[in-house]
């Protein structure tokens, strides 16, 4: 991260929760769509490798992989952070043994394909068994639901 840059308070949380309570040693991060700055703190980490993913191909760049995590390919980092699970199918569906940091929100946009309502439905919908956080946070039209944990 840039000296005198600014989290969002979403990306504060999430990078708390990886500097408290991480055992992995490689990171996705899923739809991260301009949070770059998250990705930056985390891989400037020197116990983390972080790779950038995202299907949206406006998103491309040189610290990004453009590609879909459900259908185009198997992601083998040991946390995944998913910035979009309103956007996807739960991935906690698809990857066991994995943390994740799991992040919707309930604004309900165009191609929201699993609404996201609450926490408990993001620990559910991801077969979570250990829950180390939550948290939500209001955003303009609606809130922010976080989970930290493992399945």
């Amino acid at each position: 991260m840039k000296c005198g840059e600014v989290m969002k308070p979403v990306d504060r949380w999430i990078y708390t929760q990886v500097t408290t309570f991480t055992d992995a040693n490689t990171c996705a991060i899923v739809g991260p769509a301009d949070k770059r700055n998250l990705y930056e703190a985390l891989n400037a980490l020197p116990f983390l490798e972080c790779t950038m993913y995202d299907f949206d191909p406006q998103r491309a760049g040189e610290d990004i992989v453009t590609a879909d995590v459900v259908f185009d390919l198997e992601l083998t980092e040991d946390l995944i952070i998913n910035y979009a699970c309103e956007k996807m199918w739960p991935l906690g569906e698809m990857y066991k043994g994995k943390e994740f940091v799991l992040i919707g929100d309930n604004e309900h946009h165009n191609g929201d394909c699993n609404p996201v309502i609450n926490n408990k439905q993001l620990i559910e919908q991801n077969e979570i068994k250990e829950v180390w956080s939550f948290n939500e946070i209001n955003r303009w039209k609606g809130k922010y639901y976080m989970v930290y944990g493992c399945n």
